[in-house]
């Protein structure tokens, strides 16, 4: 299993879990979960997290904290790496706010494709 963490900025970071590959994931090969959080004194909050864990479902799917943890269609029809990223972007963008759009692409370019 491959994971780490990539700051956003001084309050919100990324956090990555690839696990090892995985024959019932048929385009990403494994099983993938990345995580937005928000860093406080004592602990960390979760915001929202995208990931593939039904291997029946081709395209990741986004979970939000602030609606209950349901799940959003991506709205992307490829199942290329650099659009699903932008994508989230655009998701996590709407959280934070649109000023972190820079820091939040930073971030999200620094993430490797699941495929790999």
């Amino acid at each position: 299993m491959d994971k780490g963490t990539i700051p956003i900025n001084k309050d919100f970071e990324l956090e990555y879990r690839y696990y090892d590959k995985d024959p019932n994931f048929k385009y990403f090969n494994r099983r993938f979960e990345i995580y937005v959080l928000e860093n406080k004194t004592l602990k960390k909050n979760y915001i929202m997290h995208m990931d593939n864990a039904n291997p029946r479902e081709m395209m990741p799917t986004v979970h939000k904290a602030s609606t209950g943890g349901k799940k959003h269609d991506f709205g992307v029809t490829t199942l290329n790496w650099n659009d699903i990223r932008t994508k989230f972007t655009d998701y996590i963008v709407s959280e934070l706010g649109e000023r972190e759009r820079e820091n939040i692409r930073k971030a999200i370019s620094k993430l490797n494709s699941p495929k790999l």
